[in-house]
């Protein structure tokens, strides 16, 4: 079973980002589908039954923290764009802590912690610079804040229309 952690947007927020994603609406360019949208803690990829019941029994509760929602970045960098999202500022230490949790049960911990939200994947792009442009346009971009609460385990089943997502269990 496939999987990850994260953290879940208020409707609203989604809303609005969903508004937002359309400035990217270029050839090339999936857009993270609304219903999708929402902040990956860690990917745990394909796990076997007894893993998932580790993942199960450990305590993942957070405090509810403050997030801020803002600013546009790109993976693996602005030369070559392969993702485009937007930063979660305030949730590395709550990031630290389940990787902590995780590595105890074997998981690899994580060199480096850049918490967001993926608006989109680049397949391929024919116009580069019209990409960058629109990135730098919108570098400063701010939606504000939420608390986050809770964090769900999620089943990811990969579909030709795109993945879908499926709560396992909420802490």
């Amino acid at each position: 079973m496939r999987v990850f952690l994260a953290i879940d947007i208020p409707k609203d927020l989604k809303e609005e980002i969903y508004k937002f994603q359309k400035n990217f609406k270029i050839k090339g360019i999936k857009l993270v589908e609304k219903e999708n949208l929402h902040i990956t803690i860690k990917f745990l990829g394909e796990v076997d039954e007894e893993t998932l019941n580790k993942i199960l029994n450990l305590d993942l509760s957070i405090n509810p923290t403050k997030v801020k929602i803002k600013s546009l970045g790109t993976f693996p960098n602005e030369n070559y764009i392969r993702v485009i999202w937007i930063g979660a500022y305030g949730l590395i230490d709550i990031f630290k802590e389940i990787d902590e949790k995780l590595s105890a049960i074997g998981f690899e911990k994580e060199k480096s912690y850049v918490p967001h939200l993926t608006i989109g994947r680049v397949k391929f792009i024919n116009n580069k610079r019209e990409l960058k442009e629109r990135i730098d346009k919108f570098k400063e971009v701010d939606f504000g804040s939420f608390i986050a609460d809770k964090v769900k385990l999620y089943k990811s089943t990969l579909t030709p229309m795109g993945p879908i997502y499926e709560v396992i269990k909420e802490w």
